[in-house]
């Protein structure tokens, strides 16, 4: 449990590290009404300006739900992961943080998280989870799907509207590229 929990502290450390100097070099301008401007970022990524507002529309929406903080275009730090959505035309979520990042053919679920993807196969918007014990809350509905990339023992936990447990996934390596969200309200990854 030490090892898991040093080894997390020091991910978020070298995270930070490359998120906080990514974010403040892509914010492009200075903050109006508490929040970075971050169009510089989105184009960038090859947005146009509708495009990036409609993008920034869909990041306001998910702010309001989750009450995290915007760190990039497209990115959200939630409490206990992140939020990647999916830019416009593009099918999978990619961190634009990351430079010369191509928009991803494949999945790429780091080792030791849980994803959750909006849409089936790995596509749309992304949660990167990784704090065991901690309901994150799911705002799909429809058909998503989800990747354990957890060592063998370790479970992902999906509990619905009234914090009921009501599926374990297999453990680590897992996945299901047909997940019905509709049901699920919360995700623990462990």
């Amino acid at each position: 449990m030490r090892i898991r929990k040093a080894l997390t502290a020091l991910v978020m450390a070298i995270l930070a590290l490359v998120v906080a100097p990514s974010a403040a070099g892509a914010a492009g301008g200075a903050a109006s009404g508490g929040h970075t401007d971050f169009s510089a970022q989105a184009r960038s990524a090859g947005l146009s300006g509708p495009q990036a507002k409609a993008l920034q529309n869909r990041v306001d929406g998910y702010l309001a739900k989750t009450h995290g903080d915007q760190i990039g275009a497209n990115k959200i730090a939630l409490d206990n992961g992140v939020l990647l959505l999916a830019l416009p035309g593009e099918q999978r979520a990619r961190d634009l943080a990351v430079q010369n990042a191509p928009s991803r053919a494949a999945v790429n679920c780091a080792y030791t998280y849980v994803c959750a993807y909006s849409g089936e196969d790995f596509s749309g918007d992304e949660m990167i989870l990784f704090t065991c014990n901690h309901l994150n809350r799911i705002y799909w509905t429809g058909t998503g799907s989800w990747i354990n990339n957890q060592r063998s023992t370790l479970y992902a936990r999906f509990y619905d509207s009234n914090g009921n447990l009501g599926w374990t996934s297999p453990g680590g390596y897992s996945e299901d590229r047909h997940a019905p969200w509709g049901w699920v309200w919360w995700l623990s990854p462990c």
